[in-house]
C-alpha cells in the first residue's frame, strides 16, 4: 500500500466513523418513537382478538359446546383490520425518521465537499425537490412500504396464534403470549432494527440526492462504496468496494446505488467531484 493509499483509508475510516456516529445518534432519537408506535399496536391487537375470544379453547365456546373456532384465516382478516387502523401512525414515525436521515445526510456531504457547492451551484437541493419527493413516495410516503412493515410483525404475530391453535391455549394465555412477542422483541429488537434500517438507508439516500443536486447543476460527481474492513464484511459488500470509484448513476456489482445492501449494513458511500 502506497502512502496516498494509506492516507486515502484513513480518511475515508474518518468520514465512515463520522457517518456511523451520525446514524447511530438518529437512529437512538427515533427507536422510543417507534417502540411506542409498538405499544399502541399491542393494544389494538388484543382489543381486537378479545372481540373473538370466544373462539378459543376453554372459553364460552367451551361451556356451550359450539365447535367454532378461531381459524389463521380468520385472524388474517383481524390483522388486515388492525394494520389498516393503525398504518397511518406506523407511517408518521417511519416518515418522520426518514425526513431526518435526508437532512443529515444531505448536509453531511455538504460540509465534506473540498468545494462550497453554493459557488458550484448544487443549491437547489431541499426537501421538496423532485428527486427528493419521489425518494419520500417509495419509502415512508408510499402506503405499500408501510404494509409490509405491518405485514412483517402480523407474520410473528401470527406465528402465536398458530401455536395458540395447536395447542389449545385460552384468549388469556394467548393474549399473554401476544403481549410478551411485542413487549421484547418487537418493541426492543424489531423498533431498533427499523430505526437503524430506516435512519441509515434515508442518510445514504441524503448524501445520494445532495450528489444529485450537484450533477443536475453541471458537476461530474463520482461515487465509492466503504465497507468497514473487518472480517464481518459480506462479499457482496466488499464486491461494491473493490470495485473503486465509479460515475454517480453507475451502480455497483450487487445492483444497488448506494447502501444499505441490507438491514444491518454498515457500509457507507463516499462522493468526490470527478
Amino acid at each position: 500500500m502506497t502512502l496516498t493509499e494509506a492516507a486515502a483509508r484513513l480518511q475515508f475510516a474518518a468520514i465512515g466513523t463520522l457517518k456511523q456516529r451520525q446514524k447511530d445518534r438518529l437512529a437512538a432519537k427515533h427507536r422510543p418513537k417507534i417502540a411506542a408506535f409498538f405499544r399502541s399496536q399491542k393494544r389494538a391487537v388484543l382489543d381486537a382478538l378479545a372481540k373473538e375470544k370466544y373462539l378459543f379453547a376453554e372459553s364460552y365456546r367451551r361451556l356451550t359446546e359450539d365447535t367454532t373456532q378461531l381459524t389463521l384465516a380468520q385472524f388474517d382478516r383481524i390483522w388486515d383490520t388492525v394494520s389498516d387502523e393503525t398504518i397511518s401512525e406506523l407511517q408518521k414515525v417511519v416518515f418522520n425518521a426518514e425526513v431526518d436521515g435526508v437532512s443529515a445526510g444531505a448536509d453531511q456531504l455538504k460540509k465534506l465537499l473540498p468545494f462550497d457547492p453554493s459557488k458550484k451551484a448544487g443549491t437547489t437541493f431541499n426537501l421538496a425537490n423532485p428527486r427528493s419527493v419521489q425518494y419520500f413516495k417509495s419509502t415512508g410516503g408510499s402506503v405499500d412500504y408501510i404494509k409490509g412493515i405491518n405485514r412483517t410483525t402480523g407474520d410473528s404475530v401470527k406465528r402465536v396464534i398458530g401455536t395458540a391453535l395447536d395447542e389449545g391455549w385460552s384468549y388469556s394465555q394467548t393474549a399473554r403470549e401476544i403481549q410478551k412477542l411485542y413487549d421484547g422483541p418487537i418493541s426492543r429488537d424489531r423498533a431498533q432494527r427499523i430505526a437503524v434500517t430506516e435512519t441509515g438507508n434515508s442518510y445514504e439516500a441524503g448524501n445520494r440526492l445532495f450528489a444529485d443536486s450537484l450533477k443536475d447543476e453541471g458537476t461530474h460527481m463520482l461515487k465509492a462504496w466503504q465497507t468497514s474492513n473487518d472480517d464481518r464484511v459480506s462479499d457482496g459488500c466488499q464486491e461494491n468496494q473493490d470495485a473503486g470509484w465509479i460515475d454517480l448513476d453507475e451502480p455497483f456489482p450487487s445492483g444497488h446505488q448506494q447502501p444499505l445492501r441490507f438491514p444491518g449494513c454498515r457500509c457507507y458511500c463516499i462522493y468526490k467531484e470527478a
